[in-house]
């Protein structure tokens, strides 16, 4: 079973993409609003247009940034092992075989609980492997319960 993770994982970045695009504008059309900036035109462009231009690129690395952590994260869950992937230049890879878990924990928020996603989390006593922010968690503990041989507490109830 292979997963990725939702796009919550890289909501910091995606918030940012949308403050650097609600201020592009309001610097270079509004330039009342920023009236502490200095205007000195460097050469035929002017100080707002630079800094449209500015925060127009940090949207777009902030927007790449996010949608990259999400594409090239991946879990996989065999019949004897959990593999998490991370990474594009540098590649981790963290296995945790099933003969040394310990706990599987599912940690959520309200607003998480809402949306059905959250983050399971496996103990190995020394070492903790994160599935962070996957759609339906309950689902993912509950696998991994039954390969264990132990019923989660989702499906005690």
């Amino acid at each position: 079973m292979a997963m990725k993770p939702t796009r919550y994982i890289a909501l910091t970045y995606y918030v940012l993409f949308i403050v650097f695009l609600i201020l592009a504008p309001l610097v270079y059309f509004h330039p009342w609003f920023f009236d502490a900036i200095p205007r000195a035109p460097v050469g035929p462009i002017d100080t707002p247009l630079i800094l449209l231009v500015l925060l127009l690129i940090l949207a777009l690395y902030c927007l790449v940034r996010a949608e990259l952590r999400r594409a090239t994260t991946s879990y996989i869950i065999t019949d004897n092992k959990i593999v998490r992937k991370d990474g594009i230049l540098n590649k981790n890879t963290q296995m945790i075989p099933y003969t040394q878990l310990n706990r599987i924990d599912l940690k959520q928020t309200l607003g998480q609980r809402m949306l059905h996603i959250g983050t399971v989390v496996v103990d190995t006593g020394d070492d903790t492997l994160k599935i962070d922010h996957i759609a339906h968690p309950e689902k993912v503990q509950q696998l991994l319960s039954e390969r264990l041989g132990r019923k989660s507490y989702s499906a005690q109830k």
